[in-house]
């Protein structure tokens, strides 16, 4: 038995179990100003009441100008006055107003940081995709500068993938960002909240436009008269007496008692520098306790900033970003390090987004949001209704198939499955980590190694038990056997992981986010849970269990696999060679919407007949495909200026087509429009706008997912190089590449299109390849160490390893399957075509670990020290007795 104390592994367990349990609440959002009031340390007081008072009216008077309780509640702020010591009316301070337990817990510093941590407090834990749970929509109306207007194009494809990694920087990866007709940008993410909404919609706005610009020489002067015509109630902007050249810019400070106030500055026009030179961004904090942004320069830039600084000795420099100012320090010597700081009254959110702004770079362009739209979720709530019911039954068809198959060991397993998804989920809340389709594959995939490692497990305890071996010594060695092929699948899979995080981008990036927590909660529940789960049992007295009883599926096979190798060897070439001619046959048919792009219709959704329910998007998809119509719905609330309240929007995306100009479209469309009306008379369909909706998968997401998936490659070459052997790794490559190319050729044989579902149970299918081919070459391994010497060949000994291994490698692939069959039958159909690729991946991956990537291994040796190699792989049988009973 594990020696190490029960008592305290269990202690431990608990609380491990109990703080992810916990990170899970609240599942829903919290009331914004009910939130707030907690915070305070007197939320009766009068000035709090006329605050949350004066930040509701003013969201009830303009919806679009204050869309947010958060945005509200900061206007407020600075709109009411409240007497300082010295007489004069400040800002309303809201650190005054916190909780001092809070303030110095949380470091707050200013009303920024107050209302993030209300926002952060009231959202709730689970943050579901666009296509899950819907989310929001920024329609961005994109004014460029002169450097922009010459290359629009080129510049704006640029903009979004910098909106993409400022995005990336607040841990939202699932994002969906398009271009959207002429000068627009669509920008969909997956926040439903409407404080999350305010906190991107900052971030989004942002250009990161940074200037460093001189103080005018005559700043001292010119500000008093500025403050004096300000005072008599002029307009800041209808100054007459600016200097030429110039203007006034007011910066946030602090008095000696705490107090905020503006600060008038004149400012040059004239730009000394950009912030273009800026190679690195960091928050820190400065001698006294505040926030500053530290920069560090390209080499270009720090000689640029150098000269500048030299240049101007003595003088004031100011920092604007985006044409607001933070500081204006004095020069007082030369800077020539390459590095600067902005200091200002920087919120935690705040200096974070312009850290990461600065680093993924200035927008050349104006934005604007010409539209907020709530969307709904893109497959549909019906089926995400029908899917996670389906998943429910799945879940208990594996809980049930164990517990049949594995009896007592089942029920300890299952308690360890159960224990792993609460680990999982709440280490997705923990990391706000947002649950999408690829999110959902990286789960199934983590079940699918989860029951994995315990079918690894109990073989093994089989046959240490067939060894004669007493219960406590089976279960150890049981566990200490089945650790090297659990330890090598999981790290192999969350080296893959970890390479597809760090070079992917949106949904490539939430699955491996995903997967990457999996393997953390399945090794813990594994190894570590499923074993003390096992010393306690064996512990109780009463229950005296001197063996653990198990179903046989297979008892000592003796197929010969690599006798096969002449019917596989050309199988499997041909079903290379017939995906690759599917792939070529069907050409540029073969991507969808999320490649292509298409048009865009806003199609009015007016119902005729009172309390006619809103069709679903299922429905709708399913009968425009079977017109004809290569598309995708979904609904949308949409409210702009026009729109205060919001009206709902059917959306539908008609797939571009070569051989469709923009007249063709035009006359699709409108007789889209008339199939609609003939199939839901109920309803008065409307097409309101029409738009070229460009790709979601650009080149530069394309390019980043393919070195992610090369460079995962390479690394798991490495690793398994490290393991096992380079022959190893190079099959476990090929057995990858034919299950990709296969499943997609298959896939694409049926009709289906590649699109991020099917992208996402490529993935999935890549990991549970690589899952499945280690834990053959991990039994391969044990044998060459234990038959040294022997007179079998090494054919033989992999066509050993794999009978040995064939009860683990189809029970696994049952239990994924049963969980995908319960999609198939019970889902919906806005995630077929995802369940459909895992489907026949699973079947082409577990087919591929029990043929291909052991015959690569065994065509790879020749006679190798004390172990001969002959034709006939299948005498291997004549030796099975000597060796452990297969698993």
């Amino acid at each position: 038995m594990n020696k190490k104390p029960v008592l305290l592994r269990t202690i431990f367990t608990l609380i491990v179990v109990g703080v992810f349990v916990a990170a899970m609440f609240p599942l829903r959002e919290k009331d914004f100003y009910e939130t707030f009031l907690t915070l305070l340390e007197n939320p009766s007081d009068p000035l709090v009441k006329e605050l949350v008072a004066n930040a509701k009216a003013k969201q009830e008077s303009d919806k679009v100008k204050y869309p947010y309780a958060s945005t509200a509640l900061e206007a407020a702020c600075k709109e009411i006055k409240v007497p300082g010591k010295d007489g004069q009316s400040y800002p309303v301070d809201l650190i005054k107003l916190v909780k001092p337990v809070i303030m110095k817990s949380q470091k707050l510093q200013n009303n920024g940081d107050v209302i993030s941590l209300v926002r952060k407090n009231a959202s709730g834990s689970f943050h579901l995709g666009i296509d899950l749970n819907g989310g929001a929509e920024f329609l961005l109306r994109l004014d460029p500068d002169e450097k922009a207007k010459a290359n629009f194009d080129k510049f704006r494809d640029n903009a979004i993938e910098t909106i993409r990694k400022r995005l990336a920087g607040q841990n939202i990866f699932e994002t969906e960002i398009s271009p959207a007709g002429q000068d627009f940008v669509s920008v969909r993410v997956p926040v439903v909240t409407k404080a999350d909404k305010a906190n991107l919609e900052k971030l989004i706005l942002r250009s990161a436009k940074l200037e460093f610009r001189l103080v005018h020489p005559d700043n001292d002067t010119e500000v008093p008269k500025f403050e004096r015509y300000l005072a008599q109630g002029g307009d800041p902007d209808a100054y007459p007496d600016t200097p030429p050249e110039s203007e006034f810019l007011s910066m946030e400070e602090r008095d000696s008692d705490g107090n905020l106030f503006y600060r008038w500055t004149l400012v040059e026009n004239e730009v000394q520098m950009e912030g273009d030179q800026v190679e690195d961004a960091s928050v820190r904090l400065n001698e006294f306790g505040m926030r500053e942004i530290a920069l560090n320069f390209t080499s270009t830039g720090a000689v640029q900033f150098g000269k500048v600084t030299t240049k101007y000795v003595h003088r004031k420099l100011a920092i604007v970003l985006d044409g607001k100012l933070y500081s204006a320090p004095n020069l007082k010597e030369p800077i020539l390090g390459g590095s600067a700081s902005i200091s200002g009254n920087f919120s935690q959110d705040e200096a974070k987004s312009v850290a990461d702004a600065l680093v993924s770079g200035s927008l050349p362009f104006k934005i604007t949001i010409a539209s907020r739209s709530d969307i709904d979720a893109t497959v549909g709530e019906e089926t995400v209704r029908q899917s996670l019911f389906s998943g429910i039954i799945g879940t208990l068809l594996v809980i049930i198939f164990m517990i049949v198959y594995y009896r007592l060991a089942g029920v300890v397993a299952d308690i360890s499955l159960v224990v792993n998804a609460l680990l999982l989920l709440g280490a997705m809340a923990a990391f706000d980590v947002t649950l999408t389709l690829p999110g959902i594959a990286g789960i199934i995939l983590t079940i699918g190694m989860a029951v994995d490692a315990n079918v690894l497990i109990y073989e093994r305890i089989r046959e240490e038990q067939n060894a004669g071996k007493t219960i406590r010594s089976a279960v150890d060695s049981g566990f200490d056997r089945a650790f090297s092929a659990i330890f090598d699948s999981n790290l192999t899979t969350l080296f893959i992981g970890l390479i597809l995080f760090w070079q992917g981008t949106g949904a490539i990036k939430g699955f491996a986010m995903t997967l990457a927590i999996g393997i953390f909660t399945t090794l813990f529940t594994t190894v570590f849970l499923t074993r003390l789960l096992f010393d306690l049992i064996l512990r109780i007295p009463f229950l005296n269990i001197q063996n653990l009883k198990m179903m046989l599926f297979l008892k000592n096979p003796h197929f010969d696999f690599i006798g096969a190798r002449k019917f596989i060897i050309p199988f499997a070439v041909c079903c290379l060679v017939g995906s690759i001619v599917v792939f070529c046959v069907r050409g540029s048919d073969m991507l969808g919407i999320d490649f292509t792009g298409g048009t865009q219709l806003i199609v009015k959704y007016v119902p005729l007949e009172k309390g006619a329910e809103r069709v679903p998007v299922s429905q709708i998809d399913d009968y425009l495909k079977s017109v004809g119509y290569d598309s995708r719905s979904a609904y949308k609330q949409v409210t702009d200026d026009d729109n205060k309240e919001g009206a709902s929007k059917l959306e539908i995306v008609i797939r571009s087509s070569k051989d469709h100009n923009t007249q063709v479209s035009a006359e699709i469309s409108d007789q889209l429009i008339r199939d609609l009306d003939a199939k839901y008379p109920q309803i008065q369909f409307t097409k309101e706008s029409s738009n070229t909706l460009g790709a979601l998968i650009g080149f530069a997401f394309l390019k980043s997912s393919v070195i992610a998936l090369i460079l995962s490659m390479i690394g798991m070459i490495i690793y398994m190089v490290i393991r096992f052997q380079f022959s190893y790794s190079i099959a476990a490559n090929i057995a990858l590449v034919h299950d990709v190319i296969v499943s997609m050729g298959i896939y694409a044989l049926c009709g289906g299109q590649l699109t991020l579902q099917v992208m996402a149970s490529l993935l999935t299918l890549i990991g549970y390849s690589v899952n499945d081919t280690i834990v053959t070459f991990d039994r391969q391994r044990e044998n060459l160490r234990l038959l040294q010497g022997s007179q079998m060949t090494y054919s033989q000994i992999v066509n050993l390893s794999v009978n040995q291994t064939l009860a683990r490698t189809i029970l696994t692939s049952l239990s994924v399957l049963l969980i995908l069959l319960s999609q198939i039958f019970f889902g919906g159909e806005g995630i077929r075509d995802f369940i459909s690729v895992m489907f026949i991946g699973c079947v082409v991956g577990c087919y591929s670990s029990i043929f291909i990537s052991p015959l690569i291994t065994a065509y790879w040796h020749k006679s190798s020290a004390n172990i001969r190699e002959d034709a006939h792989a299948g005498d291997a049988n004549a030796e099975d007795g000597k060796t452990a009973d297969p698993a």
